[in-house]
């Protein structure tokens, strides 16, 4: 079985990415803030301590690959696709989700990912544990069968919003009107599923 291939940063980091195809490749380390990407497909890759804060990525395909300890904070990812991607420890502020292609499937845990937009994605089954998910947008995002165990969703906002059979236990801070989002068959724990009854001020002894 062929070695993956290791990138590392030196100070010729902006040679990383020259090419348009990488696969079992291993990114390591690599600081490129600000860099513009363009149409360059990763198969099945791992991305390590790879910091691209404010980059942008255009038409880049991600498919089976995993980010660890990573930092993408406010990314651009215009026309870029995610497939069977997963993100952990990564800081991910700041992003607009709706800018990529569709289908989407990724999964998130323990990642900083407030401040960030998923309107009106299908994002049915996704992971999201164990996660800071603050001033997030969440309307009319399809999160039917989606986990979201012990995740902190304060000021994230839920509207007309696809929650059915969705796990939220553990999870803490979020604020779900069920006249709004469809909530059917899903999962929450006390205490925090007490704020379900907060539109009708009602009191519970």
């Amino acid at each position: 079985m062929t070695e993956p291939t290791l990138f590392e940063s030196d100070n010729k980091a902006e040679l990383v990415f020259d090419k348009k195809y990488y696969a079992e490749a291993i990114f390591e380390k690599i600081s490129l803030p600000k860099i513009e990407l363009e149409d360059i497909e990763f198969y099945n890759c791992q991305f390590s301590g790879v910091v691209l804060i404010k980059a942008v990525l255009n038409s880049c395909r991600f498919e089976k690959c995993s980010f660890n300890n990573s930092d993408l904070s406010l990314t651009r990812l215009n026309n870029s696709s995610f497939t069977d991607v997963k993100f952990e420890d990564c800081k991910l502020i700041g992003i607009d989700w709706t800018k990529i292609c569709r289908p989407v499937k990724m999964d998130f845990l323990k990642c900083k990912m407030n401040d960030s937009n998923f309107y009106n994605i299908d994002m049915r089954g996704t992971k999201i544990i164990s996660c800071e998910v603050q001033n997030v947008d969440f309307e009319k995002t399809n999160l039917s069968k989606a986990v979201f165990n012990s995740s902190d969703f304060i000021n994230s906002s839920f509207n007309n919003t696809n929650l059915v059979s969705a796990d939220f236990t553990g999870a803490i801070n979020y604020r779900i009107d069920p006249n709004n989002n469809n909530i059917k068959g899903a999962k929450f724990s006390l205490p925090e599923a007490m704020s379900l009854l907060d539109q009708w001020e009602i009191k519970v002894t």
